[in-house]
């Protein structure tokens, strides 16, 4: 039942061409519009393009964990479709499942897609070592922020649920450093950039690019990021089943 089920979910998510290339697409637009119009010196451009690539990357990671993920299921339960497919031997656990595994799919596609850009554009170049270990790290680490989609989907009201989303997705990507270098802030800011999540997504896997490793700091924030937010969805979820 959960392989048909998966099989159905990718039909419509190939249906939807349109979000998934506007998600995939215009942080790709942004990458190679940003790293064109900055003049850098010849020595220092290598570094920005690699940085940018993975600030990029993450970008379109999020607006699936924050946009298509929770949205789809709000929209679900709202239309019907969830407590149909509750009629039928599909399992709760097994249509989250389902979610997450689709979602994990548009995450594999968007890194390809904008590490492809990345070196076939703009001459980005790593062992292939590095290449695969750091798309992975975005790939799973990306998965730790669902649980923050988790949250977005409690709501009922899918406009509300839609505006939150846009607005934690534009804030955590400017505040976390994704469109410009922290380095560039003021002090303050630089201060909260370097706490939020999407700045532990970015640095974990830019550390493999710069061939650093594991960076055990930023992920074991990251881990604990989920399991608030994880902590948060479930509380809610707990309440709204009490009223």
């Amino acid at each position: 039942m959960m392989a048909v089920y998966l099989s159905t979910e990718l039909k419509v998510l190939f249906r939807k061409k349109l979000y998934l290339l506007i998600s995939i697409l215009l942080p790709v637009a942004f990458y190679l519009l940003f790293t064109s119009i900055i003049d850098l010196p010849a020595n220092q451009q290598q570094q920005y393009y690699k940085e940018y690539m993975y600030s990029m990357a993450v970008f379109s990671l999020m607006s699936f964990c924050l946009m298509s993920f929770p949205l789809d299921m709000i929209e679900e339960r709202n239309n019907g479709w969830y407590r149909h497919l509750m009629a039928t031997p599909l399992r709760a656990s097994q249509y989250f499942s389902v979610k997450v595994i689709r979602t994990m799919i548009q995450f594999a596609l968007a890194i390809i897609i904008m590490f492809t850009v990345a070196h076939a554009y703009k001459g980005v170049t790593m062992s292939l070592q590095n290449w695969i270990l750091s798309g992975i790290t975005l790939w799973f680490g990306a998965s730790l922020f669902l649980t923050l989609g988790l949250v977005i989907a409690q709501l009922k009201d899918s406009q509300k649920a839609s505006s939150l989303a846009n607005l934690l997705n534009l804030g955590l990507a400017i505040v976390g450093g994704l469109w410009f270098p922290v380095n560039t802030f003021p002090k303050w800011m630089q201060h909260i950039a370097t706490k939020t999540p999407t700045y532990y997504l970015k640095n974990i896997a830019y550390d493999f690019g710069k061939d650093h490793g594991v960076n055990i700091d930023s992920f074991v924030k990251l881990v604990g990021y989920s399991l608030i937010f994880l902590f948060i969805a479930l509380m809610i979820n707990k309440k709204r089943k009490e009223i």
